[in-house]
C-alpha cells in the first residue's frame, strides 16, 4: 500500500494519536499531582535496633519521625509475640499435664489443675491479666467462633493445635498505634492470613480494623494476602467497607510474590498504593548509598508510594542508629529534591477521558494495525484491496463499540494495545528506509532513526492511552505480551525489507524464491550467523519482563553512570544497539550496500519496540518515560553518526581500487 492509499490510513492514524495526547494530558495531570511519597519503619526491626544499643525505642522512632520518616509498620498481636513481650503465658494440654505431673505448674494456671476441671487433649491454656484475657476470648472467638473457646478459673482454652494457634493474627488494641502516634508516626499494619480462617472469622476482623479508623494502609505479612484463597472475593469488599488502603508489595522474582495479591489489588477498586522494600538477605550486599537510590529510583519512575525501610543490621565500628536515622534523612531529602513531598500516601486518582477520546484512540490502533498488514502482504506479493483493509477497520470499529457499551472492555483494550505496539514500529521502519541510494549517507542515517522513532513515539502514545486505567498505573494489570512486542517487530521487518532493492511482484515469484533458496547448501559462516541471531533473540527475550536475566556488573555500572549525567536513564537496547543500528541501515541503503539493509534495519527494531514498551509501562509517570525516550534518540543518533563516519572512512580507505584500463 503506498502514496495516496496510505493517506487515508495514516489519517486516521494521526486522529487517534491527537485523541492520545489529550488522554495524556489529562494523565500527565494526575500525575503531577500524585507526589506524596510514605517512609514506614518496619516496627519491630527498629525496635530491635535500638534495644541492641540499650537505647529507647520510642526515643529512636521519636527521632526517625523528625528526620522524615511518616509511619511505622505493626504486626498483629499472636500468642507468640504476647509471649515474648510477657503479655501472656500459654501451655498446650500434653505441656501443661507434664508440669502439672512433674510439680512445676505455674501459679497461673493453677486453675486447670482444680478437681472437676480435666486437662482437655487438643487444646490451648493462655493465662494472663483478666484484661487480656478478655481481649482473647472476643478476638479469638470472633475469628474461631464461640465453641472453641471458654473460660476455666481464670485460663482461657482455646481448642486448635498449639503451632496453628500461637501464629494466629489476633489483631490490634487501639493503644497499640497510639503508642507510636505520640511518636509523630501514623500506623501501617501487618495482617496475616490464617488457613483456617472462616467467613465469620474475616467479618469479625473486618470490623475489629474498622474500629481502629478508616485510611490506614495495610501490608500482609508472610506468603498470603487476607482470605486467600477461598475466602479472597469476601475479603476485598470488606477491606474496602472498612476504608482499608492495600499496600501492595512490588516483586522482582515470583517467589517473593504473595499468593493472591494480582487479585486482590483488581478487586480493591482503586485503593491500592505500591509499595517497594528491600529484603534483609538484599541489605546484606548493599550499602546505604546502593539502597538509598534503590528506593529513590522506585518513587521517581514507578509510581512507588510506599518506602518500607528495614534498618541496616550494626556491623563492627558502624554504630546501627545513628547510620540508619542518617539514611532515612538522606531518603527524605533525595525524595524532596526530585520534586517528591513525604506524608501519608493514599491511592492514585483515576483518570477520567471521554468516550468519544477513547473510540478514537481505538481506530487510531485499528488503522496502524491495518497499515502494517497491508504493507506485509504487499511486501510478500499479495496486496490486498484497500476495501478489504476498511472493512477489517470497520470490524474493529463495531467489536469496539459493542465492548464499551457492555462487555469485557479491558482484554480487548489489551488486544488493541499489542497489535499496535508489535505491528507499528516494523511498518514505520520500512516506511523510513530510504528507497533509492545517492542521498549523504549520514543524513540518510539519522533521517531514518527520527522519522522511524517518530511512528514509534505514535505507536506508543496510542498504547499508553488505550492503557490508561487505574488498574494498569498501579500495575493491577499488566500489557499483554512483552516479549511477543519485543520480537515481533524484529521478525516483521525482516519480511517487510527482504526484497527491499527488488520488489516481488507476486506470490508465485515469492514462493519460487523460497523454493531455490531451502536448496541451497547451508555455509558455515551461516550456521554461525543463525547460532548467533538465534542467542541474541534469547537473550533479549530472557531479559524482557521483571523476572528476566539479571544485570551484568559493568551494565549495572553503566546504568548508574547514565541516571547520574541525565537524570532519566535511556535504555541501553535503544540508545546503544537499536537507535545506531537503524541509523547505519539508513545509511547503507543510501550508499547502495543493500545487503546490509535488513540485517541493520532487523537490529534496529529492537530500539523501536524498546520505544514502544516504555510507553507501556503504565506505572512508569509518563513525564520520565518522555525524557528517557529523548535521552536515548539524541544518544543513539550520536553513535550512530559516529559509526556510520567510521564505516564510511573505513570503506574509502580499504575499498578495492577500480582497474586502471590501459591507454590505447
Amino acid at each position: 500500500m503506498r502514496g495516496r492509499r496510505r493517506r487515508p490510513l495514516l489519517l486516521a492514524i494521526g486522529l487517534g494519536v491527537l485523541a492520545a495526547l489529550a488522554v495524556l494530558w489529562m494523565r500527565w495531570g494526575v500525575e503531577s499531582r500524585y507526589r506524596t511519597v510514605e517512609i514506614v519503619l518496619d516496627g519491630p526491626d527498629w525496635e530491635a535496633l535500638a534495644l541492641r544499643e540499650g537505647r529507647d525505642p520510642l526515643e529512636v522512632l521519636t527521632e526517625a519521625a523528625r528526620r522524615g520518616a511518616t509511619s511505622i509498620a505493626l504486626y498483629e498481636r499472636t500468642l507468640e509475640r504476647m509471649a515474648e513481650q510477657g503479655e501472656v503465658s500459654y501451655l498446650s494440654a500434653d505441656e501443661a499435664r507434664a508440669a502439672l505431673r512433674a510439680g512445676t505448674l505455674s501459679p497461673a494456671f493453677a486453675g486447670i489443675a482444680a478437681p472437676g476441671e480435666p486437662i482437655r487433649p487438643g487444646s490451648v491454656y493462655v493465662a494472663g491479666s483478666p484484661d487480656m484475657l478478655a481481649f482473647l476470648e472476643a478476638t479469638i472467638s470472633g475469628i474461631l467462633g464461640p465453641a472453641r473457646v471458654r473460660g476455666v478459673r481464670g485460663v482461657l482454652e482455646i481448642r486448635g493445635l498449639r503451632e496453628d494457634l500461637e501464629q494466629m493474627g489476633l489483631g490490634f488494641r487501639p493503644e497499640d498505634l497510639e503508642r507510636y502516634r505520640s511518636a509523630g508516626l501514623a500506623p501501617v499494619l501487618r495482617f496475616r492470613n490464617y488457613p483456617g480462617l472462616t467467613a465469620a472469622g474475616l467479618a469479625a476482623k473486618g470490623e475489629a480494623f474498622r474500629a481502629l479508623g478508616e485510611g490506614i494502609p495495610i501490608v500482609f505479612e508472610l506468603t498470603d494476602v487476607l482470605g486467600y484463597d477461598r475466602l479472597l472475593p469476601d475479603a476485598a469488599p470488606l477491606l474496602r467497607a472498612a476504608g482499608a488502603r492495600y499496600g501492595r508489595i512490588e516483586v522482582f522474582n515470583v517467589r517473593r510474590r504473595q499468593r493472591g495479591d494480582e487479585r486482590l489489588a483488581r478487586e480493591m477498586h482503586r485503593e491500592v498504593i505500591r509499595l517497594f522494600s528491600l529484603t534483609p538477605d538484599e541489605l546484606l550486599v548493599l550499602s546505604p548509598a546502593d539502597a538509598r537510590d534503590k528506593f529513590v529510583r522506585s518513587a521517581r519512575e514507578r509510581n512507588i508510594r510506599l518506602l518500607y525501610i528495614r534498618p541496616f543490621i550494626p556491623t563492627a565500628g558502624v554504630v546501627g542508629t545513628a547510620s540508619n536515622l542518617t539514611l532515612v534523612e538522606q531518603l527524605a531529602r533525595d525524595l524532596r529534591r526530585f520534586g517528591l513531598r513525604t506524608g501519608r500516601a493514599v491511592p492514585l486518582p483515576e483518570v477520567v477521558a471521554p468516550l468519544a477520546l477513547r473510540g478514537l484512540i481505538a481506530v487510531g490502533a485499528l488503522a496502524a494495525m491495518a497499515l502494517a498488514f497491508a504493507m506485509l502482504v504487499e511486501a510478500v506479493g499479495a496486496p490486498v484491496p484497500a476495501r478489504l483493509v476498511w472493512v477489517l477497520i470497520g470490524l474493529g470499529v463495531l467489536i469496539t463499540v459493542a465492548l464499551f457499551a457492555r462487555g469485557p472492555l479491558v482484554p480487548w483494550l489489551k488486544l488493541l494495545a499489542l497489535g499496535t505496539a508489535a505491528s507499528f514500529p516494523a511498518a514505520v521502519i520500512a516506511m523510513a528506509i530510504p528507497r533509492r541510494p545517492g542521498a549523504p549517507p549520514v543524513l540518510a542515517g539519522v533521517r531514518t532513526l527520527w522519522l522511524a522513532s517518530f511512528g514509534s513515539v505514535a505507536a506508543g502514545l496510542l498504547v499508553a492511552a488505550l492503557l490508561t486505567r487505574w488498574e494498569f498505573m498501579m500495575a493491577a494489570d499488566v500489557f499483554l505480551g512483552v516479549k511477543i512486542a519485543q520480537l515481533l517487530p524484529v521478525l516483521l521487518v525482516v519480511l517487510l525489507l527482504w526484497r527491499h532493492d527488488r520488489p516481488v511482484r507476486s506470490w508465485r515469484e515469492t514462493a519460487t524464491e523460497l523454493w531455490e533458496w531451502s536448496g541451497h547448501p547451508l555455509l558455515m559462516r551461516y550456521a554461525i550467523a543463525v547460532v548467533v541471531v538465534g542467542l541474541a533473540g534469547v537473550i533479549l527475550l530472557a531479559r524482557s519482563g521483571n523476572f528476566g536475566l539479571p544485570l551484568l556488573g559493568v551494565e549495572e555500572r553503566l546504568r548508574n553512570l547514565m541516571e547520574d549525567l541525565l537524570v532519566a536513564r535511556p535504555r541501553t537496547k535503544e540508545y546503544l544497539i537499536g537507535h545506531p543500528a537503524l541509523v547505519l541501515a539508513g545509511a547503507a541503503a543510501a550508499a547502495g550496500w543493500h545487503r546490509w539493509v535488513m540485517p541493520l534495519a532487523a537490529a534496529g527494531a529492537i530500539g523501536q519496540a524498546g520505544v514502544v514498551n516504555s510507553f507501556s509501562h503504565l506505572h512508569t509517570p509518563l513525564l520520565y518515560t518522555g525524557w528517557r525516550t529523548v535521552n536515548a534518540l539524541w544518544l543513539g543518533t550520536l553513535l550512530g553518526a559516529a559509526a556510520t563516519l567510521l564505516l564510511l572512512w573505513i570503506a574509502s580507505r580499504f575499498a578495492p581500487s577500480p582497474p586502471v584500463r590501459p591507454r590505447r
